[in-house]
């Protein structure tokens, strides 16, 4: 018995490095992922390929197809093949799409034809695509207790990638476009394989002790990611009041360098307090007491259930969604990766009243009227059958209104910037980025308190975080300088809780069997929003160009030039509120569900 003991703990200890040194090595992937830095280095591009704004602005539009076109690949085959070989893949493309673009930009080779380019940056749009398919897939898992907070953790450090890159492209090669592309060659794929190395899908956590261990560490590490944003914001905001010498330079970026190495002393710490706390043999014997108890208890429930469901009326076997082999699955595979997302709302109906019989058509028959409402969601859902739930198309119009807003208002902020005054719009930039960052990190927080606390569906957050956004394009819509302060930052906070907000809920909604296929499709919003309301932006910007220009320039200075787009961002986003106020009531269920799961593992 010893002997079997000391190979469990010995396994145990192994899994627990795997799960925690796995999850650093996917901290610094993100950091070091590239995204949001086709600005650090379009202008360059540009500049050697000769080709105007418009041209410019397919490129990129390129580069967010690859990513979405990437992500449905990569979801597909992320069910046949392991996080490291699609991280392998994402190494793959970087080297390739960012090696093309670098020869280029670095005239070590002529410029290539432009539909060559349009190819490389493709490629060079799939790398995030591989990333996040391989790091959010294997991260809900790892942490299915904790998904949103990991979600929100990761997506934030993502939303610093271009930050952390302009810093170190600024510190050593003074901001040189094809530097900062050759870095984008090196860097990303680097931490690619360091990642398929040590990042594998374990066993979530499965006692409350392992729970709190989470818990404390997802906290270290969201302290560790504000402190890096901070620091970047504040280095952004005063170097250009700085004298700009080597050492000065040297220093910020030794700094950076430590913050970020930082998430590593984490896994050491708990490493170091696993070794110091030794389990007395009584201990032991308790705990293995205790299993054996559960073991029997466990018996007893399944022999329960296959009494609930001979009990179930016949009047109420078209709405309930319990059955013996979901029950004796669902209590074998506890621990397990395949365990049922959720229990049904009878299941715990049953635990908390010890019987189902007759009553539950008395107690459930005032909610038939709307049970058609809530129908697929908490179940696991192929991604095929998303093509036939309302609530689907309602979260995918929810996010394509709530993060195409945000995020064509951050791709036209320079001249929105320029038609409201500015003659720099680097603070406006750094705000929204900040508030970007903030939105990220916040949500997934703050969504998984209220849901342990209260069952608070997290839908709700996808609805509060647009009522913000509405006020302020409306105010945006007069002009105000002023409100442009105050909306780069609180829209960037807006549009980074609805970028989180996302992975949970698909996998709460839709269950983790097809998360990756199911997540790509509804991440298809991105690409939508941005084409869409890119397109709305531009057409209205060049109509008031054709309106007023007499010189033959192509800017548009004043209100006018935005104000009717802003009205109908507004607009757009309380189509998007109403769809989540229908998502909240139709999830009610499934959260209550959740919290009560939760709480039975607290206890």
């Amino acid at each position: 018995m010893s002997c079997t003991t000391k190979s469990g703990e010995v396994e145990k200890r192994l899994l627990f490095r795997r799960k925690w040194v796995g999850f650093v090595t996917a901290i610094w992937l993100m950091v070091f992922s590239a995204s949001y830095a086709f600005s650090n280095y379009s202008q360059a591009l540009k500049e050697v390929l000769g080709i105007n704004q418009e041209s410019l602005n397919r490129l990129s539009i390129s580069r967010d197809l690859g990513d979405a076109w990437g992500g449905i690949l990569a979801g597909f085959l992320s069910n046949y093949l392991p996080p490291e070989a699609l991280l392998c893949f994402s190494a793959l493309c970087a080297v390739s799409g960012f090696g093309v673009q670098w020869l280029v930009v670095s005239e070590t080779i002529d410029p290539l034809p432009y539909w060559i380019m349009v190819l490389a940056a493709m490629l060079g749009g799939t790398v995030i695509a591989w990333m996040n398919t391989a790091v959010f897939n294997a991260s809900v898992r790892n942490f299915k207790r904790n998904s949103g907070p990991v979600a929100g953790l990761l997506k934030a450090l993502m939303g610093l990638s271009g930050a952390v890159f302009a810093t170190i492209c600024s510190t050593l090669f003074s901001s040189s476009g094809s530097m900062f592309l050759l870095m984008m060659v090196v860097l990303p794929p680097t931490f690619c394989i360091l990642s398929a190395i040590f990042f594998r899908p374990v066993p979530s956590a499965s006692t409350h002790e392992d729970q709190q261990i989470e818990h404390k560490s997802i906290a270290v590490f969201n302290v560790i990611a504000c402190v890096l944003a901070s620091y970047l914001a504040i280095v952004n905001f005063i170097s250009d009041s700085l004298d700009s010498n080597s050492a000065y330079k040297a220093v910020i970026l030794l700094v950076m360098v430590a913050i970020i190495a930082s998430p590593g002393l984490v896994p050491a710490i708990i490493f170091m307090r696993m070794n110091k706390s030794k389990v007395s043999s009584g201990q032991e014997g308790d705990a293995h007491s205790n299993i054996v108890n559960g073991t029997e208890e466990g018996k007893g429930s399944i022999a329960n259930g296959a009494n609930i469901v001979a009990g179930i009326p016949d009047c109420c076997h078209d709405i309930t969604i319990l059955n013996k082999e979901a029950l004796v699955d669902g209590n074998a595979n506890k621990d397990g990766l395949d365990m049922p997302l959720l229990e049904s709302k009878y299941t715990k109906s049953t635990r908390s009243n010890g019987k189902l019989g007759n009553g539950i058509c008395c107690g459930h028959v005032q909610s038939l009227s709307l049970a058609w409402i809530a129908q697929g969601i908490g179940e696991e859902t192929s991604t095929l059958s998303l093509f036939k739930k309302w609530h689907s198309f309602a979260l995918f119009i929810s996010l394509v209104c709530g993060c195409g807003c945000g995020v064509s208002f951050s791709n036209n902020l320079g001249q929105i910037g320029q038609s409201f005054g500015f003659d720099s719009v680097s603070i406006l930039v750094s705000l929204f980025s900040l508030g970007n960052f903030v939105g990220r990190i916040a949500s997934g927080n703050i969504s998984e308190y209220f849901l342990r606390v209260a069952g608070l569906p997290r839908p709700v957050w996808l609805g509060l975080a647009k009522v913000p956004m509405i006020t302020l394009f409306l105010w945006l819509s007069a002009g105000s300088q002023a409100s442009l302060y105050v909306g780069s930052l609180v829209i960037g906070i807006s549009h980074g809780c609805l970028i989180t907000l996302c992975i949970p809920i698909v996998s709460e909604f839709y269950g983790l069997k097809h998360f990756g296929t199911n997540f790509v499709i509804i991440g298809l919003y991105f690409i939508t929003g941005s084409y869409s309301f890119s397109s709305i932006a531009g057409w209205f910007y060049d109509q008031q160009v054709a309106l007023a220009d007499d010189s033959g320039t192509l800017t548009c200075y004043g209100s006018t030039c935005y104000g009717t787009t802003f009205f109908i961002f507004a607009a757009c986003l309380v189509v998007g509120l109403a769809f989540d106020v229908l998502l909240s009531f139709a999830s009610k269920e499934v959260y209550q569900n959740i919290k009560a799961e939760r709480a039975e593992l607290a206890e």
